[in-house]
């Protein structure tokens, strides 16, 4: 008889715990997506619509594989952001992490109250970085502002310049990109920090040429 895999406390692998799992994945995805807003994407499901695209026939196939390919490709924040607070309360409860733990990692007090970890009314456990976030900007703010910058920015700068989350930065930001008015230029191949380095944006150059 084959041994019996030990079970892991931060790891849900069994298909049989499926809501445990789901409620894990979103905890992770969300996780991963305030880390690196930029490289949360799904790699695996990019690389099997790229293969699924060559090998379409039907143009009204591809036309569908394509739309989904751009999906996939832009990190949809504010469903990470929903499937957290539905599934966090839930799977915190069963590992036992208290709010606090999540708070180091960096997600806001404001989602913890909206997921249920924290109660209405709790003092703040991360001051300066709540009160930022808790700024009203909006992805016109944002825009606006973007639009405004001379150098290349990330969706971190914009945090940091006028407040508000990542989700509403990489939204703003993502929005600008769609219409043409600023350029992804990537990744700066000099980044020495932890982790992957963050996308990079600029004002599109035709817009510039206009101005």
């Amino acid at each position: 008889m084959p041994p019996t895999p030990k079970a892991s406390r931060n790891r849900v692998d069994n298909g049989d715990a499926a809501t445990g799992g789901s409620a894990e994945q979103s905890v992770r995805d969300y996780l991963n997506f305030l880390a690196d807003p930029d490289g949360s994407t799904d790699l695996k499901r990019i690389a099997e619509l790229e293969t699924s695209i060559e090998a379409a026939t039907d143009h009204i196939e591809r036309l569908r594989l394509l739309a989904a390919l751009e999906e996939a490709r832009r990190p949809n924040g504010e469903r990470l952001l929903a499937n957290f607070v539905r599934d966090a309360k839930e799977w915190a409860e069963a590992e036992a992490i208290p709010a606090s733990a999540f708070s180091r990692l960096g997600v806001d007090d404001s989602v913890l109250r909206r997921a249920g970890l924290l109660k209405t009314g709790r003092g703040p456990t991360r001051r300066r970085s709540s009160e930022r976030a808790t700024r009203r900007v909006s992805v016109e703010d944002i825009k606006a502002w973007a639009l405004e910058q001379p150098d290349t920015i990330t969706i971190k700068d914009v945090t940091l310049a006028l407040g508000g989350s990542l989700v509403t930065a990489n939204k703003a930001l993502q929005e600008l990109v769609t219409e043409g008015s600023l350029t992804n230029i990537g990744p700066a191949a000099d980044h020495r920090g932890p982790g992957r380095a963050p996308a990079r944006f600029a004002v599109a150059k035709k817009r510039k040429a206009k101005a």
